[in-house]
C-alpha cells in the first residue's frame, strides 16, 4: 500500500498510503513513534492534528498511518508566494494557539523534564550546562499541550483547515515555553540538509519579517500575559545542541554566552 514519497525529515519518511491516509515511515534507530502515537491519542477530536489509523511495520521500519491531510505546508507556501508572509505568520500564530489552548493528559511528558535530559546531552561546556540548568529550574511546571517543534514546515494549510503534524516532541507545559521553541526555530535552524540554494536564501531574507509577525500576533491572540519568555528561550537553546546540528552549534553557542554574561552583569 505504500505510494509515492511525499516528504523527508531527519527521523522519517512520509509516503502515500492509499487515497486517504499517508505513512510516516521511521528510520533504523529511531524511536519517536511510541511518542508521537501517544501525544495523537491525547489530541484526538480537537481537530489540530490528523488521526492515528493504525501502527504498521514495513520492512523492519516502524510506521504510523494517519489521516491524510489536504494542502502544502507552510514553508513551501512561504516560498511560492513569498507577498503573503504576514498573513502566513498571522495564521501561524493562530494554529500554535489552538494548540495551546488543549489540556494536556498525564500520559504526556513534562516539558520540564524533557529540557533538563536534553540540556544535559547537549555536550555543553560545564558552564553553560550549568547556567541552562539554573536557569530551567527557576520556571514553572504547566498542563498545556506544547508541540516541541513547531515551524511553518509542520504546518499543513488547506482552504478549510490548517493542520499540524509531526507531534514527537510533544510535552505538558506553559505555552511560553513551546512558543519560545518556535521563535528559536524560526530566528535560528538551519534549513534541511538538501534544501536548494534558492530556498535558503529566501528563507534568510525573509525569516525576520516573519518571525517578528508571528510573535506579535501570537501575544496579541493569547489569553494570558506571556511571561520569563527569555528565560525559556535561553533553556530552549541549550536543549536545541543536544539535536547535534552542527552548522547552529557556533550561533547556539554564542547566544548561551551572552545570555550568561547579562545574567550575571
Amino acid at each position: 500500500m505504500i505510494g509515492a514519497r511525499l516528504g523527508a525529515g531527519r527521523e522519517a519518511d512520509v509516503h502515500a498510503w492509499g487515497d486517504d491516509a499517508v505513512v510516516k515511515l521511521y528510520r533504523p534507530g529511531f524511536g519517536g513513534h511510541r511518542a508521537e502515537a501517544l501525544a495523537l491519542a491525547e489530541l484526538a477530536g480537537h481537530g489540530v492534528a490528523p488521526r492515528l489509523i493504525d501502527v504498521v511495520d514495513c520492512a523492519g521500519r516502524t510506521g504510523l498511518v494517519l489521516e491524510r491531510l489536504a494542502g502544502p505546508d507552510m514553508l513551501t507556501l512561504l516560498q511560492r508566494r513569498p507577498w503573503r508572509v504576514l498573513g502566513l505568520a498571522r495564521a501561524l500564530a493562530a494554529a500554535h494557539l489552538a494548540v495551546h489552548a488543549i489540556r494536556a493528559g498525564d500520559g504526556l511528558p513534562t516539558l520540564r523534564e524533557t529540557l533538563a535530559v536534553r540540556i544535559e546531552d547537549a555536550g555543553l561546556p560545564p558552564r553553560l550546562r550549568d547556567f541552562a540548568v539554573r536557569v530551567l529550574d527557576g520556571l514553572p511546571d504547566g498542563d498545556q499541550v506544547c508541540h516541541g517543534d513547531f515551524h511553518p514546515g509542520n504546518v499543513l494549510v488547506a482552504a478549510n483547515r490548517v493542520g499540524v503534524i509531526d507531534w514527537v516532541g510533544t510535552a505538558r507545559g506553559v505555552p511560553e515555553a513551546d512558543h519560545a521553541r518556535a521563535l528559536l526555530l524560526l530566528t535560528r535552524a538551519d534549513p534541511l540538509p538538501g534544501t536548494p540554494v534558492l530556498s535558503r536564501a529566501l528563507t534568510a531574507a525573509g525569516r525576520s519579517v516573519f518571525a517578528r509577525a508571528y510573535a506579535r500576533a501570537y501575544t496579541a491572540g493569547s489569553p494570558r500575559t506571556l511571561r520569563r519568555v527569555d528565560s525559556w528561550l535561553t533553556v530552549h537553546t541549550a536543549a536545541r545542541l543536544s539535536e547535534g546540528i552542527d552548522g547552529e552549534r557556533p550561533t547556539l553557542i554564542g547566544l548561551l554566552d551572552r545570555a550568561q554574561h547579562r545574567a550575571t552583569g
